[in-house]
């Protein structure tokens, strides 16, 4: 059952008066059984399938879809001079329009009307990249303090959603821009200066989405800069633990070998010497290793804490 709006005293308001309404909320087969031209038929046909919002110039005025970030929910519009037709098998449509009577907007025409749902599609986008920017920055200590693993499927979903939202702000910017500049009498001077304030709300959204996702970037970086550190940690104690075992083996397999009259073999502080030889080549290797910061694990975990806690 289609639902309707008007305009009362500059503000949108739920229903008809006196038989007349400035914007209608339509099934999708209900807005195909009216008479409709081969563009807005076309646009339509769409509907279930569109990535993102777009607009196309019919010969009364305009028609288009609007696809949120998701990709989940779609609805349609047919704007003309007199009417906004709204084709929505959902309900993002009517809580929108709902939001927009309850916050008294402020409408002249039809075009006003689409502006203030856009508008309201909006609403929490500006929390909703706060938000996201938080997660981000708990990523960034997490990996900077190394006590634990940030969440790799939150940071990819966090991803996923930012190019959702790059193509909805890019085909809701293009879709408010070609209304605001319309010369052709589909938008009133008064909608048309909201149709601008919208689309300045979407390139301050869309800029702010640019350096979150420069930021995110960086996470990823320093995250995958921890994994390395972590790889060369392991690799630079096995190396040492190498090069620490290799003389000890070499003496090892040289008295091994059990030929006769071997040095040390008949004389009682042998054994003694050959422990005491394998003690001084550990020890040597240690202090040369530590000398050389090869043995500073702990350190250099404490200088990124002591890092994170400044850049804070």
């Amino acid at each position: 059952m289609a639902r309707a709006w008007h305009i009362a005293n500059g503000h949108l308001a739920t229903g008809e008066k006196d038989g007349e309404h400035v914007t209608i909320l339509l099934r999708l087969e209900e807005a195909r059984s009216r008479q409709l031209s081969h563009t807005q038929r076309e646009v339509l046909d769409q509907l279930e399938h569109a990535a993102m919002p777009f607009l196309e110039r019919t010969s009364t005025g305009a028609a288009g879809l609007v696809v949120t970030p998701s990709g989940r929910r779609r609805f349609g519009f047919i704007l003309t001079p007199n009417e906004l037709v709204l084709i929505d098998d959902g309900d993002a449509c009517a809580t929108a329009l709902g939001r927009a009577v309850e916050d008294r907007a402020r409408v002249e025409g039809p075009a006003g009307a689409l502006c203030a749902l856009l508008r309201e599609l909006l609403r929490d986008h500006p929390a909703r990249l706060s938000r996201m920017r938080e997660d981000f920055e708990l990523m960034e200590q997490q990996v900077l303090e190394g006590r634990e693993r940030p969440d790799r499927r939150k940071m990819m979903a966090d991803s996923r959603r930012m190019l959702g939202l790059d193509t909805f702000y890019q085909g809701m910017s293009d879709l408010a821009g070609e209304l605001a500049e319309d010369d052709s009498g589909l938008v009133t001077p008064a909608d048309g200066a909201r149709l601008r304030s919208l689309a300045r709300l979407l390139s301050r959204l869309a800029t702010r989405l640019e350096s979150l996702q420069d930021y995110s970037l960086q996470v990823h970086s320093l995250y995958q800069e921890s994994i390395d550190v972590r790889q060369n940690n392991v690799m630079q104690w096995l190396t040492v633990v190498t090069t620490i075992v290799m003389p000890l083996t070499f003496v090892t397999g040289w008295y091994g070998m059990n030929f006769p009259h071997m040095a040390l073999f008949d004389v009682p502080w042998g054994y003694a010497a050959v422990v005491a030889v394998c003690v001084v080549i550990v020890a040597v290797e240690v202090a040369f290793f530590w000398h050389q910061g090869w043995l500073s694990f702990g350190e250099r975990r404490e200088r990124r804490r002591k890092d994170g806690r400044r850049r804070d």
